[in-house]
């Protein structure tokens, strides 16, 4: 079994519109000396601010239909408003709890849309609508300035059905299989496996997530190095379970302003 080293990218400044993320890694990146067969997990927030992609509450106009989802759920109308703006449908679950469908496919709280380490106070940071091409463009970037692949993930933490608290998970990816398949294989009684298949891409977004914190930590990149991925030109659209496939869909049914 091999040995996983996960190391943060401390010392990155504040990243904001505009911000060159590539040149703000690669001088993160100095003093670890990646080398091939190294990834790097990046959150979607620093994504997110150096696209721009945040948003004050004082510059939203909450339309009718995010003022009667406010009235159901007992949140801010501007930020029901950003939700729907963000998202293909929403649930109004128990507790005032949104579960989004965001137009990229994910299905997650509020569309992935928080206020939490966003920089400034009643500012919201949007999740990008394709963090997979994000993801494939700072590989590609990486790749030129190192001389070798660093395959890239971009993670957000989400909760999980039928479980308390949340975990990290990959919403973006490039340059590894996000999905490692057993199918065919033995188990260690020599059993063959039928179905089983590994989230690997998640995995480590979930293990990048510990070394992040989701407070003040201020780490939004790890390097990971030892974990035998399998090198591919893949994004994260394996781990989107389609409609057809899936058990169960979020309580009650999509909220309507009607």
């Amino acid at each position: 079994m091999n040995t996983i080293s996960l190391i943060p990218l401390s010392g990155i400044p504040a990243v904001s519109a505009g911000s060159d993320l590539t040149a703000v890694l690669l001088t993160a990146l100095e003093d670890i000396a990646p080398k091939e067969g190294d990834l790097l997990v990046l959150t979607h927030k620093v994504l997110s601010k150096a696209n721009g992609l945040t948003i004050a509450l004082s510059d939203v106009r909450p339309s009718a239909q995010a003022e009667a989802l406010s009235r159901a759920t007992g949140k801010d109308p501007r930020l029901m408003e950003v939700i729907l703006e963000n998202c293909n449908t929403v649930y109004a679950c128990d507790r005032g709890i949104l579960i989004a469908e965001r137009r990229d496919g994910w299905v997650c709280c509020n569309a992935g849309v928080d206020a939490s380490n966003a920089g400034a106070p009643d500012t919201l940071v949007l999740l990008p609508e394709d963090c997979d091409s994000q993801a494939k463009r700072i590989r590609q970037a990486l790749f030129s300035a190192l001389g070798f692949p660093l395959p890239v993930i971009v993670c957000d933490t989400h909760g999980r059905a039928l479980r308390s608290g949340t975990a990290g998970v990959a919403v973006g990816a490039w340059g590894l299989e996000p999905i490692r398949s057993y199918r065919g294989c033995a188990d260690c009684d020599g059993r063959p496996l039928m179905s089983t298949q590994e989230a690997v891409a998640d995995e480590l977004a979930a293990a990048a997530t510990l070394v992040m914190g989701q407070g003040s930590e201020g780490v939004p990149a790890v390097l990971i190095r030892g974990f035998r991925y399998t090198p591919a030109d893949m994004d994260s659209l394996p781990l989107r379970r389609p409609k057809s496939q899936r058990l169960y869909q979020p309580k009650g049914t999509p909220f309507s302003a009607e």
